[in-house]
């Protein structure tokens, strides 16, 4: 009896990814990110897997069938690709860039870009002096903060109504697994902060560390974000992966003060 030889699984950019899942509707799709990440949302037809389950996806799976893996950050998805193809699976992806440019490029047309002129010179300038393309908004700069995030981070409020009202994705993590409403929260700007609420971000988005903004805000002293947040509906009962509370967090009396009936 012959053993079938190893394949070598591939690496396909967001692109190829989305234009792979249109093409094959037989493609199996795993979603290898944290089970709440999951729930909150995931591609359709994507099956969550963690490590433990690899053994009953491969006993269950042909080894012909196609398999297409994703996480977060497109790092996790190629240890998950891997191990499917040391079982001798013969076509298996690992999605670069990870869960938030697959799910934009399956959203929107090939290629679609927004139009220069529809920019402002405020923009189009800050667009230059951090050095990202115009051709699309929604690109990952160093440390892959987009530029929602960027002008989230430097209190750039005009700078994020603008990308606001041209569609920009929200809900985009960068390498920590930050949004830009916790960048914002860094730059201490309550009234962008807000913007970014009533946009529809998402308040309990958790980081790779399992924090959420409203945990950043108690733990660096900033009460007025945090009451912005708890007032928006942000949830004080979440605890991060060391298994603390934003109410055990606080780090000043005026934090514990707006969380204490969160207190056991």
């Amino acid at each position: 009896m012959t053993t079938a030889e190893r394949v070598p699984f591939q690496c396909l950019a967001a692109d190829a990814a989305a234009a792979l899942i249109r093409a094959e509707p037989d493609l199996k799709l795993f979603d290898v990110r944290d089970l709440q990440s999951y729930q909150q949302e995931h591609l359709d037809g994507a099956m969550h897997l963690s490590e433990d389950r690899v053994p009953l996806w491969v006993g269950r799976l042909p080894r012909e069938a196609p398999l297409l893996v994703y996480c977060y950050h497109g790092n996790a998805s190629k240890t998950f690709a891997q191990m499917f193809s040391d079982f001798r699976f013969a076509r298996v992806y690992s999605v670069d860039g990870g869960f938030r440019p697959l799910a934009n490029a399956l959203a929107a047309p090939a290629g679609e870009e927004a139009p220069s002129d529809a920019l402002s010179s405020a923009l189009s300038a800050f667009l230059a002096d951090w050095e990202y393309p115009a051709g699309d908004l929604d690109a990952g700069g160093p440390h892959g903060l987009t530029l929602l995030m960027r002008a989230a981070l430097q209190g750039e409020r005009e700078i994020v109504q603008e990308l606001l009202a041209l569609g920009v994705d929200l809900h985009a993590r960068n390498d920590d697994g930050n949004t830009a409403l916790w960048l914002a929260c860094v730059s201490r700007d309550a009234g962008l902060v807000q913007d970014l609420i009533e946009a529809g971000s998402e308040l309990d988005n958790r980081n790779d560390a399992g924090a959420t903004a409203l945990m950043y805000t108690a733990s660096s002293d900033r009460p007025q974000l945090l009451e912005l947040l708890l007032a928006a509906g942000a949830d004080p009962q979440l605890r991060n992966f060391d298994d603390l509370r934003a109410v055990e967090l606080a780090a000043s009396r005026a934090c514990l003060k707006l969380l204490r009936h969160t207190a056991e």
